[in-house]
């Protein structure tokens, strides 16, 4: 994780605002990252961020909305807030079929804007938890062998040992100690537990 809250990122062609934005979050104790432009926010952050994004959805060269799209893309879970000081119903609407977390008007106060970002930051850090337990059964699931991973897909599929055994041709015992070995690879204490991480990973029988 970057910091512990997240990163700000302002996407403003307007310095004025970006000034005035960067002041308020780092008053608050939060990091800030300021661009002029679409494209050279694109350019500066590569890999899915931590925190939230404040764009303005009329610039020079790449729009907001474009910006949205461009971050959809690429699947990034990063909350959105787009600002405007041109704002009608239409492009509010554009802006969260676009993917955005939220839509305010200029002049907004600086409390709602504060607010808002709090809120996308909560955001954020739920999306950064979830991906971060994805990757640790993913990580987890790397260390079973062939056979255990055979085990594996039977257990998901409520498949009774002795049936397994009788499947795969081997004694309940040696099924027996495959499974407990999966649930100390994946540190689960159940069967149950075992079935549930997965199920909240994400991940399919298919994918084992």
């Amino acid at each position: 994780m970057q910091t512990e809250q997240g990163i700000i990122y302002v996407v403003d062609d307007d310095s004025a605002v970006c000034r005035s934005i960067e002041i308020m979050v780092q008053a608050m104790g939060l990091q800030t990252q300021v661009f002029s432009s679409a494209e050279q926010f694109l350019k500066s952050v590569t890999e899915e961020p931590h925190g939230c994004l404040i764009t303005d959805i009329r610039m020079l060269g790449m729009s907001g909305l474009q910006l949205l799209k461009e971050i959809a893309a690429m699947k990034w879970q990063l909350p959105v807030i787009v600002v405007t000081g041109y704002g009608d119903v239409r492009m509010a609407v554009e802006s969260f079929k676009a993917g955005a977390f939220t839509f305010l008007e200029k002049p907004y106060r600086e409390q709602e804007l504060w607010d808002t970002i709090v809120q996308a930051l909560a955001k954020s850090q739920a999306n950064y938890d979830e991906r971060q337990f994805k990757l640790q059964v993913k990580e987890c699931l790397s260390k079973l062998t062939p056979e255990e991973t055979k085990v594996l897909r039977e257990l998901l599929d409520s498949t009774p040992l002795k049936t397994i055994a009788a499947k795969m041709n081997f004694s309940l015992r040696t099924i027996d100690l495959r499974r407990k070995s999966i649930l100390d690879k994946l540190n689960a204490a159940t069967n149950i537990e075992l079935t549930r991480m997965i199920t909240k990973a994400g991940i399919e029988l298919d994918d084992l």
